[in-house]
């Protein structure tokens, strides 16, 4: 069950990764065609005699593709977005100040918002979108300084920052819309998941999600040698239960045994529902003589466990089959002498572990003739 959790955090990982890949794709679409635009009109600004705001497109478009092929270098990922923003940032304010072609420059800063809150998130766009929202201030309020060139009317000024304010609070509940989503949409692809890998009754891994760890393990072993043992168990009479105290007791007997299962393994181990009444437990780095010990334990302890289900004692036993790798060296061969093992049990009179531990007495008397 550790092992599963761990997997659950691996794809979370690698589901938030996937994101920043696409992040980091749509802004390097928006980087070149940042750059073009800026070209073309830098272009144009120069045939128009604009020569310092053509200057001034051409060197955003040259770090613009700078930033991108120093991210393909480095492939840090967090410089790239952050040199990104600045650029873009600093080149709506230079269009702000100094209004660019006949003041239209500052029409550009509307498609800041939504960059913001898409590439560095909810919190810091806010800071970022308060930062430009200061220094637009100082331009529109102090437009003698020297590196002021537009003037703006009190009353374009009233009207650009109630509409921006719009498109900042409209950018920013779209992309909290689309971030919530996204979360349900992985709390439910986990969700799914859990349940495809999980048996319903008992919370074990089910045959499906043991088949992957039995292939993974028999990997390991092919690979570096690391023996690994399984052991397949079966409640014995389990029909006789349902049928004695009812199949909601019989669900009952298969919870508790799942917990008498999940409590005697070790961390590393896995234990999953194999099918009907029959369990199965993956023991990596577990020779034949340990997992017939462990076995054992489990067979004397499920034998002592006393369930009580309304009011009646439920007593109920188990048969075990042990198979290590070592023995037959093939995984569909290994299953299939744990089910031969398992079967040995039940027609030897079930409560057995197969093969069966022969303990020595311990005041065994030597023959000296």
């Amino acid at each position: 069950m550790t092992e599963n959790s761990n997997n659950q955090k691996y794809k979370t990982v690698n589901t938030l990764l996937d994101e920043d890949k696409r992040v980091i794709k749509v802004i390097k679409s928006i980087a070149y065609a940042a750059a073009a635009t800026a070209i073309a009109i830098g272009i144009k600004s120069w045939f128009s005699e604009h020569p310092l705001h053509s200057a001034a497109l051409f060197g955003f478009a040259m770090v613009m593709i700078l930033n991108v092929m120093v991210f393909d270098r480095t492939q840090n990922s967090g410089n790239f977005r952050s040199i990104f923003l600045w650029l873009v940032g600093a080149l709506c304010l230079y269009l702000i100040a100094s209004g660019g072609e006949s003041n239209t420059g500052i029409l550009w800063f509307y498609v800041f918002p939504p960059f913001v809150f898409y590439i560095i998130g909810l919190r810091k766009g806010w800071v970022m979108m308060g930062i430009m929202a200061i220094l637009i201030f100082i331009v529109f309020r102090f437009p003698d300084l020297p590196v002021i060139r537009a003037t703006y009317p009190t009353d374009f000024q009233l009207r650009f920052a109630a509409s921006i304010s719009f498109v900042t609070v409209f950018s920013f509940v779209m992309d909290y819309s689309r971030r919530q989503a996204r979360e349900e949409l992985i709390s439910m692809a986990r969700l799914y998941e859990q349940a495809a890998r999980t048996d319903e009754l008992t919370q074990l891994p089910n045959r499906r999600d043991m088949q992957q760890h039995l292939e993974k393990e028999y990997f390991r072993y092919k690979r570096h040698g690391s023996y690994f043992s399984i052991i397949l168990l079966d409640i014995d009479h389990f029909k006789n239960i349902n049928d004695t105290y009812g199949h909601d007791a019989g669900d009952y007997v298969l919870v508790e045994f799942a917990h008498l299962l999940r409590e005697s393994c070790r961390k590393v181990d896995t234990a999953a529902r194999w099918g009907g009444e029959e369990s199965l437990v993956l023991l990596p780095d577990t020779s034949m003589v340990q997992a017939l010990a462990t076995a054992e334990r489990f067979r004397k302890r499920v034998e002592a466990a006393a369930l009580t289900y309304k009011g009646q004692k439920i007593s109920f036993t188990t048969s075990c089959g042990v198979c290590s790798i070592s023995q037959t060296k093939e995984l569909g061969s290994m299953l299939k002498q744990a089910d031969i093992n398992l079967y040995q049990a039940k027609l030897k009179g079930r409560n057995l572990v197969i093969p069966m531990v022969v303990q020595k007495p311990e005041n065994t008397p030597i023959n000296t003739a």
